[in-house]
């Protein structure tokens, strides 16, 4: 598995799981709603996801080397900063930016597959079953 791949599926859930905690669901029918909360029993909670994803990008981020790769994690795939903001807030142009993202996903991406959160069905029925059997 590409860890690049493994990085943007688990983003996709991430970006997800924060818009769901955040409650900016473009509806008012709560009943369209359920189908993503998750109950405690039967899954692990989507802010332990959330959690989880951030702490692995800062581990596999770690260290002053990449100090400016973290600050484009954190800025642009945790904080959800818009492309151009974050790229000028790190004042780097078109290229350097292309290769700081590839290189994050490259290094997050590996941290994710350690951790076993991709595939993101696996990390829920794993924390599911690890809670049943303690």
């Amino acid at each position: 598995m590409k860890p690049e791949f493994a990085f943007d599926v688990c983003h996709d859930v991430f970006a997800a799981a924060r818009e769901a905690l955040d409650g900016s669901f473009g509806t008012t029918d709560l009943e369209s709603r359920d189908k993503y909360l998750w109950r405690p029993d039967l899954r692990p909670r989507l802010a332990e996801y959330v959690a989880d994803f951030t702490l692995a990008g800062r581990k596999a981020l770690a260290g002053r080397a990449l100090a400016s790769r973290s600050t484009l994690f954190e800025v642009f795939h945790v904080g959800g900063a818009e492309r151009r903001a974050a790229r000028e807030h790190l004042g780097v142009g078109e290229l350097t930016w292309t290769q700081w993202v590839d290189e994050v996903r490259a290094r997050v991406g590996a941290e994710l597959l350690r951790r076993g959160m991709f595939p993101p069905r696996d990390y829920f029925r794993t924390m599911t079953d690890s809670k049943h059997a303690a």
